[in-house]
């Protein structure tokens, strides 16, 4: 039950981040060149996300919590006694992520074009920094360094581990977004705007990828 949850929470939360980066940065492209084609697909693609990330990454979250806490309460009780201004700083980061969300997917018709990629660049920037403080503590779990000598917290939570994943899982968001992108063209008819879209969406994968292999050698 804990791997079934936790592979679904992963597949989510870093589509989150890198989707939310995808999103802000095809808008501002689009918006440039009047690409009212890439608009109307990004309204769509944002629909997606905001159902996916929110009421799925929410609940397996929570779920991920409610095993953790049944199958071992000694080491959860030991991570939220050891990082517990870590998990509230996360918390308020997610907090501004999902209205920033939430604004961004009712606001394609309702707020002027650069309120509107504000409020994209807001959430992207605030779900990146929730993936800066849970990787701490992901990473503390595989690797806790010399947190076992001192208890410090910033041994704990700049572990061996915590830069080379906190690169990897930023590669792995774009390499998501990428997927779940391509998932939403797929329902397009053959067309040149698919053509393009499927190419430009590529290339996303594609720098994920590479990212994605040099940070697992290191």
């Amino acid at each position: 039950l804990m791997a079934v949850i936790a592979v679904l929470h992963v597949f989510i939360s870093h589509f989150a981040i890198g989707g939310g980066l995808y999103l802000v940065v095809s808008e501002v492209r689009a918006r440039k060149t009047a690409d009212s084609a890439r608009l109307e697909f990004l309204e769509k693609l944002s629909k997606f996300f905001a159902l996916t990330t929110l009421v799925l990454g929410a609940l397996t979250g929570v779920g991920i919590w409610f095993v953790i806490g049944l199958l071992n309460p000694a080491a959860t009780e030991a991570l939220i006694h050891n990082f517990v201004w870590g998990w509230a700083i996360e918390w308020t980061f997610f907090v501004v992520e999902i209205a920033a969300a939430i604004i961004y997917f009712y606001g394609w018709k309702r707020l002027e074009a650069r309120a509107h990629m504000l409020i994209g660049w807001i959430y992207f920037i605030f779900a990146w920094l929730s993936l800066v403080i849970i990787n701490g503590i992901l990473t503390f779990m595989l690797t806790p360094g010399r947190w076992l000598i001192t208890g410090s917290f910033w041994d704990g939570f700049f572990n061996p581990t915590y830069w080379p994943s906190l690169v990897l899982r930023t590669g792995i968001s774009l390499m998501l977004a990428c997927l779940y992108a391509l998932l939403i063209a797929s329902r397009y008819e053959a067309s040149e705007f698919k053509a393009r879209t499927v190419r430009y969406t590529t290339l996303w994968g594609i720098l994920g990828l590479v990212v994605t292999v040099v940070c697992q050698l290191w």
